[in-house]
Formats: C-alpha cells, structure tokens, sequence
C-alpha cells in the first residue's frame, strides 16, 4: 500500500487535482480503494510499472455500479511522457477484453489536459 501510495502522492502533487493531499493521505486512498470504495477492485485488470524496484506508473481498475471503473490512473512525474501511462491503460483494457468486457468508464477533470489528450487517444469519448 505504501509504494502504491507514494506514487499517487508523487503523480498528482502540483497538478490540477491536487488539494493539499500528503502521502499519508494517499495512502489511506489506496486502502479505500481496495476496500471498495471505488467497486470491488479488479486486480486481474490492474496495472503497475515498476522501474528499480519502485513503482512508477499504474492503473487501478474497480467494478463499479456493474461496469468496469479505472479508479486511478497515475505515473510518477519523473517517468512522464515515456509511454508508460499509456502501457499501463492498454494492458488492463486488453485484460478487460480477454474477460469479456466491452465498456470502460472513468472520471477525469476536464481541465486535466495531458489526461484528457491520452484518454482521447485512447478511443475514450466525453459523455
């Protein structure tokens, strides 16, 4: 949970959706989220990235209100613009699909422009 947590205090800190979180904040996220606060999480259909021993880059993905929920998509600031967010999305899309699923939701900030260009790019579409 703590490396897990460090990365999502690393990835979002001075973004847009950044609100003053510490990792202690982050990692009680995580715990959450697999606790079920974001649908039952989908270990299968998740994906991490690790570089050195550290993780750098994941996908978490939940069942959520009966569909499947990329409850967070993070990279550490350090290993952006490597492709590795986008490694990480199309493998657990892949794994969705092998299983069978035909639909991925997610929430992102509109605002969050690097965010909404991947997921765009990715055959996401705003609705």
């Amino acid at each position: 949970m703590r490396g897990l947590g460090t990365l999502m205090h690393r990835a979002y800190l001075g973004t847009i959706d950044y609100e003053g979180e510490t990792i202690e904040d982050a990692i009680a996220e995580v715990r959450k989220t697999f606790a079920g606060e974001h649908g039952a999480l989908m270990n299968a259909c998740s994906t991490l990235i690790e570089r050195d021993r550290n993780l750098v880059s994941a996908t978490l993905v939940t069942r959520w209100r009966d569909s499947p929920f990329i409850a967070f998509s993070m990279t550490d600031p350090l290993f952006k613009r490597r492709g590795l967010a986008r490694a990480c999305l199309i493998s657990s899309t892949n794994k969705l699909a092998a299983a069978g699923e035909r639909e991925l939701r997610l929430v992102v900030t509109l605002a969050n422009e690097p965010a909404m260009a991947l997921y765009e790019s990715l055959g996401f579409v705003v609705l």
